[in-house]
């Protein structure tokens, strides 16, 4: 959902956008977004360089926006690219915007998750997501206290920017219609959705599109 969310705020900026579905575990993207690009590879490894051929294409050739989607298939490498020969550093200095987005939950493995892409794009601006939607219970903000207070932890929070995403009230709804949010977004959305559905849906959008882009505009 993240990657939707940052490629619909980014075409709202007026940028010529592609998203590229590089999850080797889960095509969540490409489901989702189905003009998305579906990186190819028979292994993880074999799709980081695919990536790069991609960021070539259309980034560095072509001028254009990349939402790139790794996931947990392909995370690791990902961040291993990134990392040896500086390339955030390098993409920088040819005039791209590096933004690395993380998602954090409550939990240990979340946050390492987070340390670890800080620490391997050491030039690039860092946006971390609470997902409010993924705390147990649906405590909330609450939840990620315990994280957030962790000493370590919060030395790397501090360098950052961080954005709240509340929960989608309607995301089961949603997906069981195939109602797409950059459908919904644009005006386009082929699905009949009733009112109250479609509203929420609006103003989750509204708002949470608005955080991306004071974000990725500082």
């Amino acid at each position: 959902m993240t990657a939707q969310i940052a490629r619909i705020a980014i075409q709202s900026l007026d940028r010529d956008v592609i998203a590229l579905d590089a999850d080797a575990s889960n095509s969540s993207l490409k489901r989702q977004v189905p003009d998305a690009l579906l990186v190819s590879g028979s292994n993880a490894s074999e799709m980081v360089g695919n990536i790069e051929q991609e960021i070539v294409e259309h980034a560095l050739t072509l001028g254009r926006s990349i939402v790139i989607d790794t996931g947990n298939g392909t995370d690791r490498l990902s961040r291993k690219w990134f990392l040896s020969e500086s390339m955030d550093k390098l993409l920088i200095e040819r005039g791209m915007q590096v933004v690395a987005i993380t998602v954090v939950d409550s939990s240990l493995d979340s946050a390492a998750h987070v340390m670890e892409t800080i620490d391997s794009l050491t030039a690039a601006q860092h946006i971390l997501i609470k997902n409010l939607g993924h705390t147990p219970g649906g405590v909330g903000e609450k939840a990620f206290a315990p994280l957030f207070e962790n000493e370590e932890f919060k030395r790397y929070a501090d360098l950052v920017q961080v954005i709240e995403m509340p929960p989608l009230a309607d995301v089961v709804t949603l997906d069981g219609l195939g109602a797409r949010l950059h459908d919904i977004a644009n005006n386009t959305c082929p699905v009949q959705l009733n009112p109250f559905v479609e509203t929420r849906t609006r103003s989750w959008l509204s708002l949470v599109i608005a955080k991306f882009q004071e974000t990725l505009t500082k």
